[in-house]
This record gives structure tokens, C-alpha cells and sequence, in this order.
């Protein structure tokens, strides 16, 4: 069996919004958020002035918010004006709260949707194999090529059940290129 241990982990991560960055949901600002200056690199503060973090992207009515421990989406509505700039009704440590609840809740739908024979996808929707087995900290997966074991951390969920961040292509030559180093 080929034991596969590298990046994928940090790629599944960053491929994985619920584990990566939660989507908060932020009561209503303080004030309306006509006045507000919402962009890209601008501080985004509390109802008392503390700095709860730095705005590091905007899609739509989507702003990201890196509060140095984690990031959260927040819809632009939820952006007020306050005296010092953009405010939110929420602290730092609330929303870094939320993140983590999140991000429990995420990795329990994971953990909980591991299941030998459950059907593994591939980044573009491929089928990457099954599962095999579950040992700790490691999932095994059936593949056609034999089995490979991916960490846990490998996987998210998503709409059509459990998926890695590589095609079953770039899974068989990272495979390979483990197996030769």
C-alpha cells in the first residue's frame, strides 16, 4: 500500500471554505452602511473602536475579514459606519469564536461522512476511488491502481459527499513521486 503523506493536506484546507474561512453570520450593523469605506486592505472595527481585522477581498456581497487567527465572510450589510472606519456589531474574539464553532461543526460532517465504501471525488468531480478503511488519523482509499493512504485532513465535504483537492490524475503522480523519493 502507498502511504501519501504530503501537501495534500494544506491544499484540501485552502479548497475547503467550512474549514478554511466560516462564514459569519453578523447581526446588523450598528448604523447604516451607506458611509461606510469598505475596501480592500481597510481595517474593519467593533462597536467600542477595537480592530477586529483587515479587509483582504471582496466578491459580490461578500467581504473576507483576516482577524489575524482566522477568516471570515461577512455580507456587506453587515458593515456599518463607525467613528474610526467600517464597524461591525461583533468583536474579534466573537467572530473568532463563530470560525471555530464552524469549523468544529465542519470537521464532524467530515469525520462523520468516512465511512468504508463512501465514494471519494477529485477536485474536478472525478472519482478518485472508496473507502477502504479508517485507521486513526490515516483513510485508506480503494483505487483502481491500489490503495493509497491520505490523512484525514485530506478530505472536505461537499454537496456531492467527500472530496480531495487533486484529480485522480495528480493523485497518481504524486503517488509515484513519493513512491520514488
Amino acid at each position: 500500500m502507498k502511504v501519501f503523506h504530503f501537501l495534500v493536506a494544506a491544499a484540501a484546507v485552502a479548497s475547503v471554505p467550512a474549514l478554511a474561512q466560516a462564514q459569519t453570520a453578523a447581526p446588523a450593523a450598528p448604523t447604516a452602511n451607506a458611509g461606510a469605506s469598505v475596501a480592500v486592505g481597510g481595517t474593519i472595527f467593533d462597536p467600542q473602536g477595537g480592530e477586529v481585522g483587515k479587509i483582504v477581498s471582496m466578491t459580490g456581497d461578500a467581504v473576507v475579514v483576516d482577524t489575524g487567527a482566522n477568516k471570515a465572510t461577512l455580507p456587506k450589510s453587515a458593515i456599518g459606519s463607525g467613528p474610526k472606519g467600517p464597524i461591525i456589531a461583533m468583536t474579534k474574539a466573537q467572530i473568532d469564536e463563530q470560525v471555530a464553532a464552524a469549523n468544529q461543526k465542519a470537521a464532524a460532517a467530515v469525520e462523520a461522512a468516512m465511512v468504508t465504501g463512501a465514494p471519494v471525488k477529485g477536485k474536478a468531480g472525478g472519482s478518485i476511488g472508496t473507502i477502504k478503511e479508517v485507521k486513526g488519523d490515516q483513510v485508506i482509499v480503494a483505487r483502481a491502481a491500489g490503495p493509497v493512504a491520505l490523512p484525514k485532513t485530506a478530505f472536505g465535504l461537499g454537496a456531492d459527499g467527500l472530496f480531495i483537492s487533486m484529480t485522480a490524475a495528480e493523485l497518481d503522480a504524486a503517488t509515484k513521486a513519493a513512491a520514488s523519493s
